[in-house]
């Protein structure tokens, strides 16, 4: 049974208001840390050394996004040419401005639909196996950089994180079985179940998850080290998985105060609270701003191809 248009309008604006509040809340906290004057002077004078290439790199990032979500669709037995995967995560970075959690990356399947294909059961399928794969990937990366770093607080929270992670992904296929929404995710369970027979895809979609989260692991080390050029950039790296599976957690707007608090945390004997918290905010410009404004020519072509825009306003 599906909602009405309007109760879907006042829950989405809703959740939207209190995301806004989470981070009208979040950064009232970070500017009692360090006023914005002094972050401003902290942006203003970044090692451009560091900083330029960290846009660079992000701004080539949804190739690699594309590919992965080429890969997680082809696990599903589902093939769509790149052109269109490529659309679809620029829509998904644009839509990340509005939506918490990176809630984009989820939502971009909905531009993959053409006259009813692939079916919603499919894309939930692959959206939630990325969502697992990349949670699985980040732990790991953040797991045995850390170990090798000897940072026991990092090692811990992303090794608890990793074995939650694999319990997910090994009980999700079963999740028909559940008493209340089991009817309902009947198919979805079976898409689910299928992928989880082709072994060497999913592998390969977690190799490209890993290699994904390594290069946003890398453009978060290129910015901390923008700010404080004494901390190793290998220290850095392996302090950022935690902090971004942190931001996911939908309190706020591009996981500003999460990400931000957590990775002032496992810095915190390596740098400045106040380089570190500049670091955190300059990586919101880069990846959610500045990806986001990039990726918004491509939301408003596919705007214009679909005037009504049933395929979203349908489900949304």
């Amino acid at each position: 049974m599906k909602a009405s248009p309007t109760k879907s309008i006042k829950r989405f604006r809703g959740g939207l208001l209190l995301r806004f509040g989470g981070l009208a809340i979040a950064f009232f906290c970070i500017f009692s840390f360090i006023d914005f004057e002094t972050l401003s002077k902290k942006i203003l004078n970044a090692e451009i050394a560091f900083l330029l290439p960290a846009f660079v790199i992000a701004a080539l990032s949804p190739l690699l996004t594309s590919v992965r979500l080429k890969l997680f669709l082809f696990a599903t037995g589902t093939h769509i040419a790149f052109s269109r995967c490529l659309t679809a995560s620029w829509c998904g970075l644009s839509l990340n401005l509005l939506i918490p959690a990176r809630g984009g990356d989820l939502a971009k399947l909905a531009f993959l639909r053409k006259d009813g294909n692939p079916p919603w059961d499919v894309l939930a399928g692959a959206a939630l196996l990325e969502r697992g794969f990349d949670v699985l990937a980040l732990s790991l990366i953040g797991l045995f950089a850390s170990l090798a770093l000897g940072l026991p607080d990092a090692a811990t929270v992303t090794g608890i994180l990793a074995i939650l992670t694999c319990g997910g992904l090994i009980l999700l296929p079963s999740v028909r079985h559940l008493p209340v929404i089991g009817r309902k995710a009947e198919n979805f369970s079976e898409v689910l179940k299928h992928a989880a027979k082709r072994k060497r895809r999913l592998f390969a979609c977690f190799l490209a998850c890993c290699f994904c989260w390594s290069v946003n692991s890398f453009i978060m080390g290129l910015l901390i080290k923008s700010f404080d050029q004494d901390v190793s950039l290998s220290y850095a790296f392996a302090t950022t998985p935690p902090s971004i599976i942190a931001g996911i957690i939908p309190v706020s707007l591009w996981g500003v105060g999460t990400r931000d608090g957590a990775l002032a945390y496992l810095l915190q004997d390596l740098i400045s609270l106040e380089n570190a918290l500049s670091a955190g905010f300059t990586y919101t410009v880069v990846v959610y701003w500045f990806l986001g404004l990039l990726g918004l020519p491509f939301l408003a072509a596919f705007r214009n191809k679909s005037p009504s825009n049933g395929t979203l306003s349908e489900h949304s």
